[in-house]
């Protein structure tokens, strides 16, 4: 007795399905095309390089990059963050999303690196998914309000239509 074989339809086009890929590229709405490869065609990326004056808090807003068109929605996928406070301060870090009124307060991991010219120096890199419609910022935080500190944020991501 032989087993009934089993197409995979689901496999990746570097892979070699040519059909697959051909579907995939184009997705249509009402018999509109929307985009060819829609995470390529709608990705962003975009940065901050802060510099932390003496301050408990430091908001880093991302709205004057203009990621979020209206009608569409971002979906934040990567997250890299550099945090630079003088030796023996902590620094915690949190970004900050909404979907409609809805706000999201993500708490983000920030792994100490070490000392580098009296520098205690944090980095995070997360692989995430998080959506927004309209708020895209990070909040600093840090124990001490009277040092000067350094913040490097990097988001990458795409964009979808809602």
């Amino acid at each position: 007795m032989t087993t009934p074989q089993h197409k995979d339809t689901h496999r990746h086009p570097v892979r070699g399905d040519q059909e697959s890929a051909a579907r995939s590229r184009t997705r249509e709405r009402k018999g509109k095309e929307v985009c060819k490869e829609c995470r390529v065609d709608n990705a962003f990326q975009a940065w901050h390089d802060q510099t932390l004056t003496p301050s408990f808090n430091w908001l880093i807003d991302f709205a004057d990059w203009g990621i979020i068109k209206p009608g569409t929605r971002a979906v934040i996928e990567l997250v890299t963050a550099t945090i630079t406070v003088p030796a023996g301060e902590w620094a915690r870090l949190r970004l900050y999303t909404s979907l409609g009124t809805t706000p999201s307060n993500l708490d983000l991991f920030l792994n100490p690196q070490g000392l580098v010219g009296g520098s205690q120096i944090y980095v995070a890199t997360h692989s995430l998914r998080v959506y927004s419609d309209e708020d895209i910022s990070f909040n600093v935080n840090r124990d001490n309000a009277t040092t000067s500190g350094e913040a490097f944020i990097c988001i990458s991501g795409y964009l979808i239509d809602v």
